[in-house]
């Protein structure tokens, strides 16, 4: 009996000698993989490594990477692994288990950005595939998911600063996006007895015209009564949705253009922009006036004098090109 104790004991030593002879070997080359943030496969993450060259052992890594991960209590985190060919096979364990990845890409988005712009801003900053993420952005499937009636996710990917990964999925960060934006919805004062669709391209509007927080509510006040009335809006940025013009004669006078409120009546098909959460709050609680229009102060506050009728508007405009003389 203790001639088998020793036997097993010595076996077990071999075992544990070996398996930190062979740790310490190098990884067979040089290689990087991407967990993606749905992703939980650690065999998969293996067998990428190992199909690019870095490692050469599936069975036995996978078998590592996950005991680690039970023994730590820990799940795989996101983010871009590099595996490179001085690291031992226990770095690499180590790296993965304990997610040691190449750092997240800090992206901000502002308010009253267009989905143009934020694809725009991924791609510049986290090579993140524009096209795909305004594909998701317009997609039958999406728009359905969030129960939207306008033609795409615009106005509904909330402006914020978010972490992302180099090259991660654009259907990843838009859901990402539109989650935070349903997150916010839900627990505005008063969001639930509105029609988001119709709140949230108000509130665009509002968001694209004011350049102060404070008159947020004051030019979402003046909206709402041409609404209440039926006037147009006669907005300047509705003009200037998903174009990148300079608004001429021409441009006013366009019927075929849907987002032209010189033309159309009520509110345009869908949002213009990304609204920020004042916006939003303003669009649901306009202030209450009865001012129908507004023309910048021209006087470098960023403000704007407001009226209730034509002829008062009128002598605002010639108010503010006589102080853009001037300055």
């Amino acid at each position: 009996m203790r001639r088998i104790g020793l036997t097993a004991g010595g076996f077990c030593v071999a075992v544990v000698i070996a398996s930190a002879v062979y740790l310490s070997q190098h990884a067979a080359g040089t290689g990087s993989v991407l967990v993606e943030r749905t992703q939980y496969s650690v065999a998969s993450v293996v067998d990428e490594l190992c199909a690019g060259g870095a490692l050469d052992n599936p069975r036995f890594m996978t078998f590592a990477i996950k005991a680690g991960l039970r023994l730590t209590g820990r799940n795989l985190t996101p983010g871009w692994y590099h595996v490179t060919a001085d690291q031992s096979l226990l770095d690499v364990i180590g790296m993965i288990v304990y997610g040691r990845r190449e750092p997240l890409v800090k992206i901000t988005i502002p308010e009253g950005f267009t989905m143009f712009q934020i694809a725009s801003r991924l791609k510049s900053r986290a090579q993140i595939d524009s096209a795909a993420f305004l594909s998701w952005a317009t997609s039958v499937n999406t728009l359905q998911r969030y129960k939207l009636a306008s033609p795409s996710m615009e106005g509904a990917l909330l402006p914020a600063t978010y972490h992302v990964i180099r090259s991660e999925s654009p259907k990843v960060i838009g859901t990402m996006m539109a989650d935070e934006f349903n997150r916010m919805w839900n627990a505005l004062d008063g969001a639930m007895s509105r029609s988001r669709d119709s709140v949230i391209t108000l509130a665009s509007i509002v968001q694209k015209e004011a350049v102060r927080s404070d008159e947020l509510p004051t030019i979402a006040g003046v909206y709402a009564n041409r609404l209440r009335i039926g006037m147009r809006l006669e907005a300047d940025p509705t003009l200037q949705y998903g174009r990148d013009l300079t608004i001429t004669r021409a441009d006013l006078r366009d019927a075929t253009n849907r987002y032209n409120t010189y033309q159309h009546q009520g509110l345009p098909p869908g949002p213009i922009c990304n609204p920020g959460r004042g916006a939003i709050q303003a669009a649901i609680s306009p202030e209450s006036h009865d001012f129908l229009f507004f023309v910048a102060r021209g006087d470098g506050t960023r403000g704007h004098r407001f009226a209730r009728s034509y002829a008062e508007h009128l002598n605002n405009v010639a108010i503010y090109r006589a102080m853009l003389a001037r300055r």
